[in-house]
């Protein structure tokens, strides 16, 4: 009988979390019975396009989850980032628990109930697997759990990548954006970092991938600095593979990443990366594929520096597809998930 394998995540929608989880299941699927439990929400449609097992969630606390735990019976939870974890380790369910976290947030780096809440939770995890060196460094509650922690980078299908953006896409952008459009991925400031360049650049184009809280804030701000001609937005999509292989530059302004998927699957695309150097993406990101924003006007002149360098664009871009093929060792990935769930 194969092992039950419980993935518990807080959030409803699709984004970097759900996407690993999603993939480490499609993945060890013919090893172990797997669930995905969340609350209910656009995840379910994904989870359905997968063939995955959802359990709805009421809500994200003890109780509501010990009651699934009780009636599915797991042989592992696999919880994934804070609220889940710590829900999970206050239950009554006797079973392995395994904490994955994927954000790196301000507040880990400092004592306060949340990380409180959480080195206390930790005492009920047997293993805490963080996306990136930049978390388990980076967190106050690390020193707490260091026979625990395991570093595990996402894996990323780049052959998959690669198919998945040969689907027909005409228009050709400079930069693109590709991401939530919520205050930690700061997308207004993506706005502004166009705005200087187009006084350089008037024709430069590029495009917004992803939705969120911010969304009516980015329509007004394209509007109230007159970039209607220059920037696009084209909302969510289930594949943004296509647009992302026909932009020249892909620009992440995030406050804080755990990892960043895009960044390793723009570089599978050959995609040279301009990026802040926070969290996770100082361990993707290196001058040889990519540049780090040091001001807004200083990564504008690089950036159009860039775009009419076809040498150093070629060379960056050659570099980036190198550096993503460090981020594809599945059977490594694999061999590490087994050995947690065993």
């Amino acid at each position: 009988m194969k092992k039950k394998i419980l993935h518990l995540l807080s959030s409803n929608a699709y984004s970097g979390a759900e996407s690993v989880a999603i993939k480490i299941i499609s993945t060890l699927s013919d090893e172990y019975e797997f669930a995905y439990v969340s609350p209910k929400g656009p995840i379910v449609e994904k989870l359905k396009e997968n063939n995955i097992t959802y359990i709805p969630l009421k809500g994200m606390n003890p109780y509501y989850v010990n009651g699934i735990l009780k009636s599915w019976k797991p042989d592992v939870i696999h919880a994934h980032d804070f609220r889940a974890s710590i829900a999970s380790a206050f239950t009554s369910y006797s079973c392995k628990r395994i904490s994955h976290i994927h954000q790196n947030p301000e507040w880990i780096k400092r004592i306060n109930l949340f990380t409180i809440l959480y080195s206390l939770s930790s005492l009920k995890y047997n293993y805490v697997i963080h996306v990136s060196k930049a978390i388990k460094d980076e967190a106050v509650f690390s020193k707490l759990m260091r026979n625990k922690e395991i570093v595990l980078s996402n894996y990323v299908d780049i052959t998959d990548v690669y198919n998945k953006s040969l689907s027909s896409e005409e228009e050709i952008f400079d930069l693109a954006f590709v991401g939530r459009l919520s205050e930690v991925k700061d997308p207004l400031k993506f706005i502004q970092i166009v705005r200087t360049i187009a006084n350089k650049k008037p024709d430069i184009k590029a495009v917004m991938v992803g939705d969120g809280e911010l969304k009516d804030l980015c329509e007004q701000k394209i509007k109230d600095l007159k970039l209607i001609n220059n920037i696009r937005m084209l909302g969510f999509l289930s594949n943004p593979y296509p647009v992302m292989r026909n932009s020249r530059l892909i620009v992440i302004t995030s406050k804080w990443e755990g990892f960043c998927l895009v960044a390793v699957e723009a570089m599978a695309l050959g995609k040279p990366i301009i990026c802040t150097p926070v969290g996770g993406l100082n361990e993707i990101v290196n001058k040889e594929c990519g540049v780090f924003m040091v001001s807004e006007y200083d990564v504008s002149e690089k950036i159009v520096n860039i775009l009419r360098d076809d040498h150093l664009y070629n060379s960056l871009s050659l570099n980036a597809l190198r550096q993503s093929k460090k981020f594809s060792n599945r059977e490594n990935w694999i061999k590490t998930l087994n050995s947690l769930y065993n």
